[in-house]
């Protein structure tokens, strides 16, 4: 729950900078980096979003499937897919509000926390805007499995496909980069481990060795 409180007081804070309560403060931070120190930090802060819902969805799968058993602790797992997607959440709600403090576009809170409010190609951007608010769903269910039930929580954890798909389809669109070498490189290697990581969930099964040797085992103790 303390992770939780921290991760609505970033947001919270983040809405502030973008209300313009500590807008002294973000416009002499962004004017020291140059006339667009705002679009430069939006764009890093998007790039890292993507990436880190990248690593969350990832790590949920190689939590998910045995095939990883023995390579990574379950445990270790688990924290790096709560942790990655949590900061995708905060990164991604960085990149929208940051713009608000851009003087070169005209971004306010209506273009980037309403969907379809943007006047800039008002699909594409509620695709980011939409992509955002159910990633942070899925992350907020990590505190309610209990309560919605396994069933229900795995439905909406398979969201998450949903929400990288977006993303992805967002940032290749829209982002300045997108068509960059580098960029181009980090697309491709993102969607597909995540295509193989689907694959080996699906498709891979524990010998039945492995099983038969613990039978075995537990056998003999009790011999």
């Amino acid at each position: 729950m303390k992770l939780f409180a921290v991760c609505l007081g970033a947001s919270a804070v983040g809405i502030c900078i973008g209300n313009g309560y500590a807008a002294t403060a973000s416009e002499a931070l962004f004017d020291a980096t140059g006339p667009h120190g705002a679009w430069y930090a939006s764009r890093a802060a998007g790039v890292a979003s993507y990436l880190f819902l990248w690593l969350g969805l990832v790590g949920g799968l190689m939590m998910s499937s045995a095939w990883f058993d023995g390579i990574i602790g379950r445990a270790r797992l688990l924290a790096m897919h709560q942790s990655a997607s949590i900061a995708g959440v905060l990164l991604g709600l960085a990149h929208g509000l940051v713009l608000t403090q851009d003087h070169w576009t005209h971004f306010g809170l209506f273009d980037v926390l309403v969907p379809f409010g943007s006047y800039y190609k008002p699909l594409l951007t509620a695709v980011g805007t939409l992509v955002l608010y159910l990633s942070a769903v899925v992350s907020a269910s990590f505190w309610f499995r209990r309560r919605m039930g396994t069933r229900a929580w795995k439905l909406l954890h398979y969201t998450s496909f949903a929400a990288f798909g977006g993303a992805f389809w967002h940032g290749i669109m829209t982002g300045t980069d997108a068509h960059q070498p580098w960029m181009l490189g980090v697309y491709f290697v993102t969607t597909l481990s995540v295509v193989f990581g689907v694959m080996v969930r699906i498709t891979y099964r524990r010998p039945a060795v492995r099983r038969q040797t613990v039978t075995l085992a537990a056998d003999a103790r009790a011999a």
